[in-house]
């Protein structure tokens, strides 16, 4: 069992996500950093859908009331065991008694944690994932606090393990996104789609889960009709009514109605989710072959590991 002495800026339990009632309006959630999560998974033998904690910008402070092996992968917070540094990205052992403190993010925004057996709360619609807008999953629903103490599975075989270099997540202050035009593309002014690719964006402060809102060149649409709400899709651009664009991400509802621009594609959505409010995005336009091909390239590097 691990228990919260100290539950961070927003930490959450979060896991492969639920995939199968967005017909019913239930967004995936699950983890914003699939990359990172996968990872922080096979470095304790976990299976590839385990719950984690997800923790952003500032971490948590854990006790552990059994000795076990943790994984730590995305952002790095300063983490230390028994106030000694730890390494990233490698199988850690920890002691019973011992206490994992993180401090705020130096580079990134999201850090996963992986626990031996993996975090053993209730499932909810098929999965253990935090949406703390219905509460719905992890504990109770909402974001850890103080005081909460929350079992582990039960212990697999255990391996130590290091994730190779070219895994790890590189984190920039500015990044450039690939996207696909989306069907809706045509509903906004030439000059609008020009700015889109051309100039900079900074993820504003009111950006969260459900989605980052950009602050930056307003887009313009030519034609005005109402839009019949429609599906979205984890990294759908939306531009609402003032002309600034919003990504919409894990916790974002599942149809929507404002025009949609663009989409990012797969491969960059867990870049995107190390970004954080201050930082700036760009967008780059690439073919749907393009997308699937830089898909395929990411899913076979990482089988290769996995």
């Amino acid at each position: 069992m691990i228990e919260i002495l100290k539950p961070g800026f927003l930490s959450l339990v979060q896991d492969a996500g639920r995939k199968a009632y967005m017909d019913c309006g239930v967004p995936v959630s699950g983890a914003m950093d699939s990359d990172s999560y996968l990872l922080a998974n096979w470095l304790v033998g976990n299976s590839l859908d385990a719950a984690v904690l997800e923790v952003t910008l500032i971490g948590p402070q854990i006790l552990f009331t059994r000795e076990t092996c943790i994984g730590i992968t995305g952002a790095a917070m300063n983490a230390t065991i028994d106030n000694k540094p730890v390494t990233m990205y490698e199988t850690i052992k920890v002691s019973k008694g011992s206490v994992l403190k993180f401090g705020s993010v130096k580079t990134g925004c999201r850090t996963y944690i992986s626990f031996e057996g993996g975090l053993n709360v209730s499932k909810e619609l098929g999965s253990r994932s935090t949406y703390v807008y219905a509460k719905l999953g992890g504990v109770k629903g909402r974001a850890l606090q103080k005081g909460d103490c929350i079992p582990l599975g039960k212990t697999t075989l255990r391996k130590f393990r290091k994730v190779p270099l070219e895994y790890h997540q590189t984190v920039s202050s500015i990044i450039v996104l690939r996207v696909l035009p989306s069907i809706e593309h045509t509903h906004f002014e030439k000059e609008s789609i020009a700015k889109f690719y051309s100039t900079e964006y900074t993820i504003g402060s009111q950006s969260n889960r459900m989605g980052y809102r950009l602050e930056g060149a307003r887009l313009a649409i030519n034609d005005h009709k109402e839009l019949v709400s429609s599906g979205i899709v984890q990294g759908t651009i939306q531009i609402p009514s003032n002309g600034q664009p919003i990504i919409l991400l894990s916790d974002a509802q599942t149809t929507g109605g404002y025009p949609r621009i663009a989409n990012v594609i797969a491969a960059d959505l867990s870049l995107l989710a190390q970004q954080k409010p201050g930082d700036r995005v760009r967008f780059r336009k690439v073919s749907l072959e393009e997308a699937h091909h830089l898909n395929l390239i990411k899913t076979e590097k990482f089988a290769a590991l996995l």
